[in-house]
Protein backbone atom coordinates (compact mmCIF):
# COMPACT_ATOMS: atom_id res chain seq x y z
CA UNK A 1 0.00 0.00 0.00
CA UNK A 2 2.60 2.67 0.99
CA UNK A 3 4.64 1.75 -2.26
CA UNK A 4 2.08 2.42 -3.93
CA UNK A 5 1.02 5.64 -2.94
CA UNK A 6 4.73 6.25 -2.79
CA UNK A 7 4.56 6.13 -6.80
CA UNK A 8 1.54 8.04 -7.04
CA UNK A 9 3.20 11.35 -5.09
CA UNK A 10 6.32 10.74 -7.56
CA UNK A 11 4.32 10.64 -10.28
CA UNK A 12 1.89 13.38 -9.35
CA UNK A 13 3.69 15.41 -7.35
CA UNK A 14 3.71 19.58 -7.42
CA UNK A 15 4.87 21.36 -10.31
CA UNK A 16 8.03 23.36 -10.52
CA UNK A 17 7.64 26.65 -9.90
CA UNK A 18 9.61 29.63 -11.38
CA UNK A 19 13.05 30.24 -10.53
CA UNK A 20 16.93 30.39 -11.10
CA UNK A 21 17.17 26.81 -10.51
CA UNK A 22 20.52 24.36 -11.63
CA UNK A 23 19.55 21.83 -13.87
CA UNK A 24 18.75 18.14 -11.69
CA UNK A 25 21.29 15.46 -12.84
CA UNK A 26 18.36 13.11 -12.58
CA UNK A 27 14.57 13.23 -11.65
CA UNK A 28 14.95 13.46 -8.09
CA UNK A 29 11.42 13.20 -5.74
CA UNK A 30 10.42 16.29 -3.94
CA UNK A 31 10.64 15.02 -0.58
CA UNK A 32 10.21 18.25 1.26
CA UNK A 33 7.08 18.92 -0.33
CA UNK A 34 5.28 15.70 1.72
CA UNK A 35 7.27 15.61 4.41
CA UNK A 36 5.89 17.12 7.41
CA UNK A 37 7.66 19.65 9.91
CA UNK A 38 10.33 17.84 12.23
CA UNK A 39 10.50 18.85 15.70
CA UNK A 40 14.15 18.61 15.87
CA UNK A 41 13.81 21.60 12.82
CA UNK A 42 15.95 24.59 13.05
CA UNK A 43 14.16 27.89 13.43
CA UNK A 44 17.02 30.20 14.75
CA UNK A 45 17.91 33.27 12.40
CA UNK A 46 21.84 34.06 11.18
CA UNK A 47 23.11 36.48 9.25
CA UNK A 48 25.52 35.58 6.83
CA UNK A 49 28.07 38.00 5.31
CA UNK A 50 29.58 38.51 1.63
CA UNK A 51 32.13 35.86 0.97
CA UNK A 52 32.28 34.83 3.93
CA UNK A 53 31.12 30.73 4.57
CA UNK A 54 28.85 29.55 7.13
CA UNK A 55 31.05 25.74 7.90
CA UNK A 56 29.86 22.50 9.67
CA UNK A 57 26.46 22.45 9.07
CA UNK A 58 24.69 19.12 9.08
CA UNK A 59 21.39 17.69 9.97
CA UNK A 60 19.18 14.64 9.45
CA UNK A 61 17.29 13.09 6.53
CA UNK A 62 13.82 15.04 6.74
CA UNK A 63 14.84 18.21 8.84
CA UNK A 64 15.26 21.65 7.77
CA UNK A 65 18.29 24.01 8.65
CA UNK A 66 18.32 26.92 10.44
CA UNK A 67 17.85 30.27 8.86
CA UNK A 68 20.42 32.05 7.09
CA UNK A 69 20.01 35.94 6.01
CA UNK A 70 21.89 38.05 3.63
CA UNK A 71 21.04 42.00 2.96
CA UNK A 72 21.77 42.70 -0.44
CA UNK A 73 21.98 46.34 -1.86
CA UNK A 74 20.83 47.47 -4.73
CA UNK A 75 22.28 48.06 -8.26
CA UNK A 76 24.86 44.43 -7.81
CA UNK A 77 24.22 41.61 -9.98
CA UNK A 78 24.83 37.31 -9.86
CA UNK A 79 23.61 37.23 -6.38
CA UNK A 80 24.80 33.10 -5.66
CA UNK A 81 24.19 31.18 -2.85
CA UNK A 82 26.55 28.34 -2.91
CA UNK A 83 26.69 24.91 -0.66
CA UNK A 84 29.55 22.92 -1.11
CA UNK A 85 31.87 19.81 0.92
CA UNK A 86 31.18 17.60 3.25
CA UNK A 87 28.72 14.65 2.88
CA UNK A 88 25.35 13.31 2.36
CA UNK A 89 22.31 15.61 0.55
CA UNK A 90 21.80 18.72 1.64
CA UNK A 91 19.21 20.92 -1.33
CA UNK A 92 19.42 24.21 -1.00
CA UNK A 93 16.35 26.99 -1.16
CA UNK A 94 16.42 30.43 -1.34
CA UNK A 95 13.47 33.35 -0.99
CA UNK A 96 13.74 37.41 -0.71
CA UNK A 97 11.93 39.03 2.07
CA UNK A 98 10.35 35.54 3.62
CA UNK A 99 12.10 32.10 4.83
CA UNK A 100 11.59 29.84 1.74
CA UNK A 101 10.06 26.52 2.08
CA UNK A 102 9.72 24.03 -0.59
CA UNK A 103 6.28 25.54 -2.21
CA UNK A 104 7.15 28.56 -2.16
CA UNK A 105 10.72 30.04 -2.76
CA UNK A 106 13.06 32.51 -5.37
CA UNK A 107 15.20 30.18 -6.15
CA UNK A 108 16.21 26.15 -5.15
CA UNK A 109 18.78 23.32 -5.94
CA UNK A 110 18.09 19.69 -5.90
CA UNK A 111 21.42 18.05 -6.63
CA UNK A 112 22.29 14.57 -5.31
CA UNK A 113 25.09 15.71 -2.72
CA UNK A 114 25.68 18.72 -1.21
CA UNK A 115 27.12 20.34 -4.24
CA UNK A 116 24.12 23.11 -4.57
CA UNK A 117 24.33 26.84 -6.68
CA UNK A 118 21.42 29.44 -6.65
CA UNK A 119 21.97 32.32 -8.85
CA UNK A 120 19.62 35.31 -9.04
CA UNK A 121 20.96 36.97 -12.22
CA UNK A 122 19.79 40.44 -11.32
CA UNK A 123 18.47 40.63 -7.39
CA UNK A 124 16.26 43.18 -6.07
CA UNK A 125 17.49 44.98 -3.05
CA UNK A 126 16.36 43.40 0.18
CA UNK A 127 16.77 40.54 2.91
CA UNK A 128 16.98 37.11 0.94
CA UNK A 129 16.62 34.06 3.43
CA UNK A 130 18.75 30.84 2.77
CA UNK A 131 17.75 27.35 4.41
CA UNK A 132 18.73 23.82 3.95
CA UNK A 133 16.29 20.62 3.81
CA UNK A 134 17.99 17.28 4.32
CA UNK A 135 17.40 15.23 1.70
CA UNK A 136 19.63 12.61 3.00
CA UNK A 137 21.56 13.40 6.37
CA UNK A 138 23.74 15.64 5.93
CA UNK A 139 27.05 17.06 7.43
CA UNK A 140 29.91 19.02 7.35
CA UNK A 141 28.40 21.36 4.47
CA UNK A 142 29.55 25.30 3.80
CA UNK A 143 27.16 28.05 2.61
CA UNK A 144 28.05 30.84 1.27
CA UNK A 145 26.71 33.64 -0.58
CA UNK A 146 28.31 36.28 -3.10
CA UNK A 147 27.45 38.95 -5.58
CA UNK A 148 29.49 41.44 -7.77
CA UNK A 149 29.00 45.33 -7.09
CA UNK A 150 29.76 47.86 -9.61
CA UNK A 151 32.88 49.40 -10.61
CA UNK A 152 33.29 52.71 -9.17
CA UNK A 153 37.05 53.96 -10.80
CA UNK A 154 38.14 55.83 -13.52
CA UNK A 155 41.00 55.80 -15.80
CA UNK A 156 42.26 58.80 -18.32
CA UNK A 157 43.35 57.03 -21.83
CA UNK A 158 46.24 57.71 -23.47
CA UNK A 159 45.73 57.54 -27.65
CA UNK A 160 47.00 54.15 -28.53
CA UNK A 161 47.60 52.42 -25.41
CA UNK A 162 46.33 49.37 -24.64
CA UNK A 163 44.39 48.70 -21.80
CA UNK A 164 44.38 44.74 -20.30
CA UNK A 165 42.23 42.74 -18.13
CA UNK A 166 39.29 44.51 -18.09
CA UNK A 167 36.84 42.35 -15.36
CA UNK A 168 32.71 42.71 -16.09
CA UNK A 169 30.30 41.02 -14.80
CA UNK A 170 27.00 39.71 -16.13
CA UNK A 171 24.67 42.64 -16.02
CA UNK A 172 26.71 45.10 -14.73
CA UNK A 173 29.56 47.90 -16.37
CA UNK A 174 32.92 48.15 -16.28
CA UNK A 175 35.10 50.37 -14.38
CA UNK A 176 35.10 53.72 -16.55
CA UNK A 177 37.84 54.75 -19.06
CA UNK A 178 37.84 58.88 -20.40
CA UNK A 179 39.48 60.03 -23.65
CA UNK A 180 39.79 63.90 -24.48
CA UNK A 181 39.46 64.18 -28.41
CA UNK A 182 40.28 67.37 -29.69
CA UNK A 183 39.12 69.63 -32.60
CA UNK A 184 39.53 68.93 -36.01
CA UNK A 185 39.56 64.92 -35.78
CA UNK A 186 38.61 62.43 -39.03
CA UNK A 187 37.53 59.53 -36.67
CA UNK A 188 38.40 58.33 -33.38
CA UNK A 189 38.15 54.21 -32.71
CA UNK A 190 37.01 52.01 -29.50
CA UNK A 191 38.17 48.66 -30.01
CA UNK A 192 38.22 45.53 -27.35
CA UNK A 193 39.48 42.18 -27.70
CA UNK A 194 40.26 39.06 -26.28
CA UNK A 195 39.48 37.05 -22.97
CA UNK A 196 36.15 35.38 -22.68
CA UNK A 197 32.93 36.08 -22.22
CA UNK A 198 30.43 39.12 -23.44
CA UNK A 199 30.95 42.18 -22.75
CA UNK A 200 29.51 45.28 -24.92
CA UNK A 201 31.05 48.06 -25.80
CA UNK A 202 29.17 51.79 -25.17
CA UNK A 203 30.93 55.53 -25.36
CA UNK A 204 29.22 58.69 -24.85
CA UNK A 205 29.90 62.26 -25.19
CA UNK A 206 29.74 64.21 -21.44
CA UNK A 207 28.52 61.53 -19.28
CA UNK A 208 28.67 57.71 -18.47
CA UNK A 209 26.91 55.85 -21.25
CA UNK A 210 23.69 53.83 -20.24
CA UNK A 211 22.57 50.77 -22.41
CA UNK A 212 19.59 52.97 -23.46
CA UNK A 213 21.64 56.60 -23.64
CA UNK A 214 25.06 56.41 -25.76
CA UNK A 215 26.80 58.19 -28.83
CA UNK A 216 27.75 54.71 -30.18
CA UNK A 217 27.94 50.96 -29.00
CA UNK A 218 28.68 47.55 -30.46
CA UNK A 219 26.90 44.61 -29.25
CA UNK A 220 28.52 41.66 -30.67
CA UNK A 221 28.80 38.11 -29.54
CA UNK A 222 31.82 38.40 -27.57
CA UNK A 223 34.78 40.58 -26.03
CA UNK A 224 35.44 41.70 -29.77
CA UNK A 225 33.88 45.12 -30.71
CA UNK A 226 34.74 47.80 -32.82
CA UNK A 227 32.55 51.83 -32.19
CA UNK A 228 33.67 54.38 -34.48
CA UNK A 229 32.87 58.14 -34.15
CA UNK A 230 33.55 59.80 -37.97
CA UNK A 231 34.07 63.67 -37.25
CA UNK A 232 33.65 63.38 -33.68
CA UNK A 233 32.65 66.58 -31.33
CA UNK A 234 35.82 67.68 -29.66
CA UNK A 235 35.33 66.95 -26.17
CA UNK A 236 35.75 64.36 -23.11
CA UNK A 237 34.26 60.65 -24.13
CA UNK A 238 33.35 58.33 -21.11
CA UNK A 239 33.30 54.88 -21.89
CA UNK A 240 32.61 51.37 -20.94
CA UNK A 241 31.86 47.58 -20.75
CA UNK A 242 28.47 46.01 -20.71
CA UNK A 243 28.26 42.35 -19.53
CA UNK A 244 26.28 40.44 -21.48
CA UNK A 245 27.58 37.61 -19.97
CA UNK A 246 30.05 37.59 -17.28
CA UNK A 247 33.47 39.15 -18.93
CA UNK A 248 36.87 38.67 -17.95
CA UNK A 249 40.63 39.78 -19.38
CA UNK A 250 39.82 41.99 -22.27
CA UNK A 251 41.53 44.62 -24.02
CA UNK A 252 40.17 48.03 -24.68
CA UNK A 253 42.21 50.63 -27.31
CA UNK A 254 41.46 54.23 -28.74
CA UNK A 255 42.75 55.46 -31.86
CA UNK A 256 42.11 58.66 -33.63
CA UNK A 257 42.95 59.75 -37.24
CA UNK A 258 44.00 63.24 -37.21
CA UNK A 259 43.48 64.97 -40.70
CA UNK A 260 46.65 66.15 -41.97
CA UNK A 261 47.51 67.74 -45.47
CA UNK A 262 48.79 64.91 -47.40
CA UNK A 263 52.35 66.07 -48.43
CA UNK A 264 53.57 64.50 -51.69
CA UNK A 265 56.33 61.70 -52.02
CA UNK A 266 59.05 62.15 -54.41
CA UNK A 267 61.43 59.18 -55.61
CA UNK A 268 64.74 59.51 -54.09
CA UNK A 269 63.69 62.29 -51.75
CA UNK A 270 62.39 60.59 -48.35
CA UNK A 271 61.13 62.60 -45.58
CA UNK A 272 63.67 62.05 -42.61
CA UNK A 273 63.57 62.49 -38.91
CA UNK A 274 59.48 61.98 -38.85
CA UNK A 275 58.19 61.54 -35.63
CA UNK A 276 54.56 60.62 -34.24
CA UNK A 277 52.70 59.72 -31.20
CA UNK A 278 51.60 56.95 -30.06
CA UNK A 279 48.71 56.00 -32.14
CA UNK A 280 49.30 59.02 -34.85
CA UNK A 281 48.56 58.57 -38.40
CA UNK A 282 50.34 60.20 -41.10
CA UNK A 283 49.11 60.21 -44.90
CA UNK A 284 51.05 60.61 -48.27
CA UNK A 285 50.17 60.57 -51.42
CA UNK A 286 52.04 60.32 -55.24
CA UNK A 287 50.99 60.31 -58.43
CA UNK A 288 52.80 57.63 -60.56
CA UNK A 289 53.56 58.16 -63.90
CA UNK A 290 53.43 55.69 -66.31
CA UNK A 291 56.06 53.58 -67.02
CA UNK A 292 57.54 52.38 -63.74
CA UNK A 293 58.12 48.88 -62.49
CA UNK A 294 59.49 47.54 -58.70
CA UNK A 295 57.15 50.19 -56.79
CA UNK A 296 58.30 50.41 -53.39
CA UNK A 297 56.86 52.44 -50.36
CA UNK A 298 59.16 51.88 -47.38
CA UNK A 299 59.93 53.14 -43.31
CA UNK A 300 63.05 52.90 -41.80
CA UNK A 301 65.45 54.22 -39.63
CA UNK A 302 64.50 55.81 -36.01
CA UNK A 303 63.00 53.77 -33.35
CA UNK A 304 60.02 52.97 -32.57
CA UNK A 305 57.27 50.65 -34.05
CA UNK A 306 55.74 51.80 -37.43
CA UNK A 307 52.20 49.89 -39.63
CA UNK A 308 52.66 50.63 -43.43
CA UNK A 309 49.27 50.92 -45.24
CA UNK A 310 49.08 51.94 -49.27
CA UNK A 311 45.93 51.82 -51.81
CA UNK A 312 45.75 52.80 -55.25
CA UNK A 313 43.19 55.73 -56.15
CA UNK A 314 41.45 55.52 -52.18
CA UNK A 315 42.63 56.30 -49.00
CA UNK A 316 43.67 53.58 -46.98
CA UNK A 317 42.61 52.46 -43.68
CA UNK A 318 43.54 49.38 -41.44
CA UNK A 319 40.91 47.21 -42.83
CA UNK A 320 40.85 48.43 -46.45
CA UNK A 321 44.14 48.51 -48.43
CA UNK A 322 46.39 46.93 -51.20
CA UNK A 323 49.41 46.14 -49.46
CA UNK A 324 50.02 46.60 -45.86
CA UNK A 325 53.35 45.60 -43.49
CA UNK A 326 52.29 45.92 -39.98
CA UNK A 327 56.03 46.40 -38.24
CA UNK A 328 57.77 45.49 -35.12
CA UNK A 329 60.41 48.43 -35.69
CA UNK A 330 60.31 51.21 -38.11
CA UNK A 331 61.52 48.96 -40.72
CA UNK A 332 58.19 48.18 -43.45
CA UNK A 333 57.95 47.90 -47.18
CA UNK A 334 55.35 47.72 -49.49
CA UNK A 335 56.30 46.34 -52.57
CA UNK A 336 53.39 47.28 -56.02
CA UNK A 337 55.02 45.74 -58.27
CA UNK A 338 54.40 47.47 -61.51
CA UNK A 339 53.34 50.76 -61.03
CA UNK A 340 49.36 51.56 -62.56
CA UNK A 341 49.59 54.97 -63.81
CA UNK A 342 47.34 57.24 -61.32
CA UNK A 343 47.27 58.31 -57.61
CA UNK A 344 48.74 56.29 -54.38
CA UNK A 345 47.55 56.87 -51.06
CA UNK A 346 49.93 56.16 -47.90
CA UNK A 347 48.76 55.47 -44.57
CA UNK A 348 51.94 55.60 -41.97
CA UNK A 349 50.71 54.79 -38.16
CA UNK A 350 52.47 54.81 -34.86
CA UNK A 351 51.39 51.52 -33.02
CA UNK A 352 52.26 50.78 -29.69
CA UNK A 353 55.24 53.30 -29.24
CA UNK A 354 56.38 56.79 -30.23
CA UNK A 355 58.27 56.99 -33.16
CA UNK A 356 61.60 59.12 -33.35
CA UNK A 357 64.16 59.58 -36.50
CA UNK A 358 62.21 57.64 -39.03
CA UNK A 359 62.29 58.38 -43.02
CA UNK A 360 59.18 58.06 -44.96
CA UNK A 361 59.61 57.58 -48.75
CA UNK A 362 59.05 55.86 -52.00
CA UNK A 363 61.34 54.14 -54.93
CA UNK A 364 60.36 52.87 -58.29
CA UNK A 365 62.47 52.24 -61.43
CA UNK A 366 61.85 53.32 -65.35
CA UNK A 367 60.88 50.41 -67.62
CA UNK A 368 59.82 53.23 -69.82
CA UNK A 369 61.76 56.84 -69.91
Amino acid sequence: MYAACFAFVVACGPGELPGSEVPEPAPKFDLAAIQQPLAGDCTSTYSLTKDVAQANLSGAQGSWSCIYKLTVPSGVAGLTFKTTGGTGDADLYVRRGLTPDAALHDCRSMGVTNEEQCTIESPQSGTYYVRLYGYGTYSGASLTATYATPCTSTTLVDMGRTYSNINTPQGLFSCGYLVTIPTGVNSVTFTTAGGTGNADLYVRRSDWPRTDAYDCRSTGYSNSETCTLYSPTAGTYYIKLYGTSASSGAQFLVMMDRPYTAPVLVRGQPYIDVSMAVGEQRRFEIDMPWGKNNVQFFTSGGTGYANLYVKYEQAPTSYNHDCKDDGISTNTNCSMGWGKTGRYYVLVEAKHTPITGMRIGVNYTDYYN
